[in-house]
């Protein structure tokens, strides 16, 4: 009889670890007169292509498990080995099995007893944990430049997400769910093998698994999210959120703040640098968490007036934020990051020093960090040090009031206790 010739395509209704499952839709779709024609590769989604075929309610079809490694010439040895007990190679389901079909009803099924299909699947329980370790490096190596942060310096990390909330929260988070969709799939793949081997050890059949259509849901999940992904990538290239403005100079800070001039010796004289000179540019930024997120700075050389002339600067940040849960968290982040900071600056010192690199940065003379208490504020930490070429220390104040955190950092010349002192005043006006 004449075979139709159009192509059917159906979505497989088990996982493809699921050997008994597979199995046993395989020999349904015969039964409804379905001839497989072709098992989809790399770009599987759950289709698999049929062939209406009047012969083929009178087949069977068995699969066979495969190591990830086997090649072509050996796949083709075992199925002319198979041919002489009437199985005829159709396709493979990937890495793990190989299909065979039969249209003898007096050919045994190629494993015959639970025992040695066991033996067999220990190629799959390979392969399954391969796929895992594969999936964590691939998780590893995605987020290589999050792990230091996020695991040595967690509040670091929390205050950049309150600061870019609408960039880094929907990214992380789109990026999450595809590294739970992918994993867990090698999760499922390894648990899925652990079982049918457990039912195999003590000598039973593997039961068929519901049918929920797994794999088209996962291909459904991830082209959703990779989706999302492209249009919020999209978005932000073009709504102007990754945008952040830049300030003429002190007129337009609108946060509490000191200027330079304020914290200056008495009689004291200011050449101010610009931008150029500071290599710094007044910023305005925010975020949905953050509304103001200011960072701004002065710079110059002062002259006292016993002649002296130091090179002094005044640093200061300010962010609110739209509670104090989100400001503490900013505080204690922001605390951190200038630790790290400072961390950092000694170990590529020590690096440069060991190497003998010819641009050697300055060392520390002298460097603590102490948590003070200070009327008006919540919390304040005060981070003092000083570099081996300054006569003068760096102060560096990080402060939390309600909502709102600050830092300031003061060298040369700047009174830190004087711009302290000023700041808490405005802060408390505000």
């Amino acid at each position: 009889m004449k075979r139709d010739d159009a192509l059917t395509k159906k979505y497989v209704p088990c996982a493809l670890w699921d050997f008994a499952g597979l199995q046993a839709w395989l020999n349904q779709q015969a039964q409804a007169g379905y001839a497989l024609e072709r098992w989809p590769g790399r770009s599987f989604i759950g289709r698999v292509s049929f062939r209406r075929d009047p012969e083929a309610p009178h087949t069977r079809y068995c699969l066979d498990p495969i190591g990830e490694l086997i090649g072509e010439t050996e796949l083709r040895d075992r199925a002319a080995s198979y041919r002489e007990f009437g199985w005829h190679y159709v396709d493979r389901i990937g890495k793990l099995y190989a299909i065979y079909r039969t249209d003898d009803p007096a050919a045994q099924n190629l494993y015959t007893d639970p025992e040695s299909l066991d033996w067999a699947m220990k190629k799959q329980m390979r392969f399954a944990w391969v796929s895992v370790i594969v999936w964590i490096l691939w998780v590893a190596v995605i987020f290589r430049k999050d792990w230091p942060l996020l695991l040595r310096w967690p509040e670091e990390y929390l205050m950049n997400l309150i600061l870019r909330a609408e960039i880094l929260i929907p990214l992380y988070g789109i990026l999450l769910i595809l590294v739970i969709t992918a994993v867990s799939g090698g999760i499922g793949t390894l648990l899925g093998v652990r079982q049918t081997k457990a039912y195999l050890r003590q000598g039973q059949w593997p039961p068929v698994s519901s049918r929920h259509y797994p794999e088209f849901c996962r291909f459904l999940l991830t082209a959703i999210t990779a989706g999302a992904l492209v249009l919020f990538l999209v978005f932000l290239g073009v709504s102007g959120v990754l945008h952040t403005r830049v300030l003429s100079g002190p007129e337009e800070w609108a946060f509490p703040h000191v200027t330079l001039e304020e914290v200056l010796p008495a009689g004291a004289s200011l050449r101010a640098y610009d931008n150029r000179e500071l290599l710094h540019s007044d910023t305005f930024d925010h975020s949905l968490l953050a509304p103001e997120q200011y960072d701004v700075a002065q710079g110059g050389k002062v002259t006292r007036e016993d002649g002296t002339v130091t090179k002094t600067r005044l640093y200061q940040e300010h962010v609110r934020t739209l509670s104090p849960a989100l400001a503490q968290a900013v505080y204690r982040g922001r605390v951190t990051a200038h630790r790290h900071t400072l961390e950092e600056y000694r170990i590529n010192w020590e690096e440069n020093t060991s190497t003998l690199h010819s641009n050697l940065p300055n060392a520390f003379d002298s460097m603590a960090e102490e948590s003070v208490s200070y009327p008006g504020l919540d919390g304040l930490t005060r981070f003092t040090y000083q570099f081996s070429d300054e006569r003068h220390p760096n102060v560096v104040y990080i402060g939390l009031a309600g909502e709102r955190v600050f830092v300031l950092n003061c060298s040369g010349a700047a009174d830190s206790q004087e711009a302290l002192s000023l700041l808490v005043q405005r802060l408390d006006q505000a």
